[in-house]
């Protein structure tokens, strides 16, 4: 009896010494039950640095939850395509197709900054000041959409790396 005790000691020693665990991969965050890992933090974090070199991590997991999001609703329309062009559509259809910005807010803006614009004519600057509007609608808009989808899902920060 003790030769088996032993024999079954010695048989878990080995077993133990010749297997050892490694962490793959960490969570950083959940949306819904998808996982959002360290590896794709560390390299959303490596582009995103590029072009924000000062963002926090903080920030960039809030950036990866949106983004998330917004993919996920991307995919219940568009069913091929990179995550970028997905998203990107998907903003185009469901945002950027709603803005309108009419010829009089462009001509009040105009008239309200005409000290920026110096002795340029209104025609000169129109589809400047369009765009502007355009892209601070899309902006404001973009947020209540995504404060929506936040609110209306699951969300679990694990770790700020």
């Amino acid at each position: 009896m003790k030769f088996i005790l032993v024999l079954v000691t010695l048989f878990n020693i080995i077993l133990a010494s010749t297997c050892y665990c490694e962490i793959i991969d960490r969570i950083v965050a959940y949306v819904e039950n998808q996982a959002i890992t360290l590896r794709d933090f560390e390299l959303f974090s490596t582009d995103i640095k590029k072009r924000i070199p000062d963002i926090k991590n903080d920030e960039i997991v809030e950036l990866l939850i949106n983004r998330t999001l917004l993919l996920r609703k991307a995919k219940e329309i568009f069913f091929e395509g990179k995550d970028e062009e997905l998203i990107n559509n998907y903003i185009d259809l469901k945002i950027k197709s709603k803005i309108i910005v009419p010829d009089s807010k462009i001509r009040d803006y105009y008239e309200e900054h005409k000290n920026i614009f110096k002795d340029k004519a209104y025609y000169s600057v129109r589809d400047e000041i369009e765009k502007y509007l355009f892209e601070k609608e899309l902006n404001i808009k973009l947020k209540e959409y995504i404060k929506e989808l936040r609110e209306t899902s699951e969300i679990k920060i694990v770790f700020i790396p």
